[in-house]
């Protein structure tokens, strides 16, 4: 039964990130390309639907960790997903800010929810977390290869109606074949304010926004750097997609390795040398050089899979459980919409005062005197749990 379980909460996984695939990596290039949005008034968008992500996940979390019916919970979020698909494919520069608002009390909570979801299932049917997330990654390849070819065919509304048919797929499997994870009613319940209090989550909090905040903001200009490299938008969509795709295809094989190999390594080590490879991986886009970014861009998947996997096992070692869920909710949102309510418009005003390369020059250095740092201050196991 657990090989069988294993393979429809994979699947799902696959699938699920696929739609994720489509609603995150193209919506900059959705806003830019047909919206029509100028690169700073995409940071503009993307910044506010950041400040609603921020607002609303650790709640949404925190409701998730405390409902009976969690399955329910995650059915009711995607057919959430799926109104928002089909409202992105009507929506226009009049409206874009309340549809911003939406996005991010939406669908930059998605990912989160389902990730917490999914990995404690994982644990609680003593499966590796990283061999279920390892589909994520290879779904969301998959479909953002795919998504490249039909964009530049058939346009993206084509590619939002394949979001809508997937996302009802995943619903389906969710419902007829998941088990309702219930909460353990004997279970000690941790209140939202908790994890503001617990002196690790902060730390931890801090050093992901400076570190993962960076990485992850200044990613909103990678599709209009490649446009700027190559002369060629059709082009740049097409290396666009293929990049992507091959670096989640190099991040399904470092969550295969990390399970395997280094599963019971020092979190604390590895998530330090996540945030190295990430620092890398910028310093290599300032370079300009199309071999150089798109051979950059390959670092995320070992970044990646190394970050995820060592993430959730260094939390479950600082923290008590039942603030797990919760302080990964407030660590992923610093690091996602934390920084893309903080950065883009810094970024982007870089950008169009001093170029590319600067940009991404200014966020390497955050990021590496922030990996310095955290060698330091990142708190070891055997650290007692404080409050501030």
């Amino acid at each position: 039964m657990k090989s069988k379980d294993k393979f429809y909460y994979s699947l799902t996984t696959y699938m699920n990130y696929g739609v994720m695939s489509i609603v995150t990596t193209f919506y900059v290039p959705y806003l830019n390309q047909i919206i029509g949005l100028s690169l700073s008034e995409v940071g503009n968008v993307v910044s506010i639907g950041a400040l609603f992500a921020i607002l609303s996940q650790q709640f949404l979390v925190n409701k998730l960790s405390s409902r009976k019916n969690k399955k329910l919970y995650i059915i009711i979020h995607l057919c959430a997903l799926v109104g928002m698909i089909v409202f992105l494919m009507f929506v226009n520069k009049a409206i874009i800010y309340f549809y911003a608002v939406l996005y991010g009390i939406i669908v930059q909570t998605v990912g989160t929810v389902y990730e917490i979801y999914v990995e404690e299932i994982s644990v609680n049917h003593n499966i590796e977390y990283s061999e279920i997330r390892k589909w994520g990654s290879i779904g969301f390849g998959c479909v953002v290869l795919l998504s490249g070819t039909i964009i530049l065919r058939y346009g993206f509304r084509t590619m939002h109606v394949i979001g809508i048919l997937m996302t009802g797929i995943v619903i389906g499997l969710i419902a007829v074949k998941f088990k309702n994870n219930k909460s353990d009613t004997n279970k000690k319940k941790a209140r939202l304010s908790a994890v503001f209090k617990n002196k690790n989550s902060i730390i931890l909090g801090v050093i992901n926004i400076l570190i993962i905040g960076t990485y992850t903001a200044i990613e909103f200009a990678y599709s209009t750097y490649l446009i700027k490299i190559t002369g060629n938008a059709d082009l740049a969509n097409s290396i666009y997609s293929k990049s992507i795709f091959s670096r989640v295809f190099v991040e399904f094989i470092s969550f295969i390795l990390v399970g395997k190999y280094l599963k019971d390594k020092d979190p604390k080590k590895y998530l330090i040398i996540a945030f190295l490879i990430g620092t890398i991986r910028i310093l290599m886009f300032s370079t300009s050089s199309l071999v150089l970014v798109v051979l950059g861009d390959q670092l995320h998947g070992l970044m990646y899979g190394c970050y995820l996997t060592f993430l959730f096992k260094y939390i479950r070692e600082v923290v008590d459980e039942e603030l797990v869920a919760g302080t990964f909710s407030f660590v992923s949102v610093l690091g996602s919409a934390g920084a893309n309510f903080i950065y883009p418009r810094m970024f982007s005003t870089i950008q169009e005062n001093f170029g590319y390369t600067p940009m991404y020059l200014v966020g390497f250095s955050i990021m590496l005197v922030s990996a310095l740092i955290a060698i330091k201050v990142l708190p070891g196991k055997k650290q007692s749990i404080g409050v501030v």
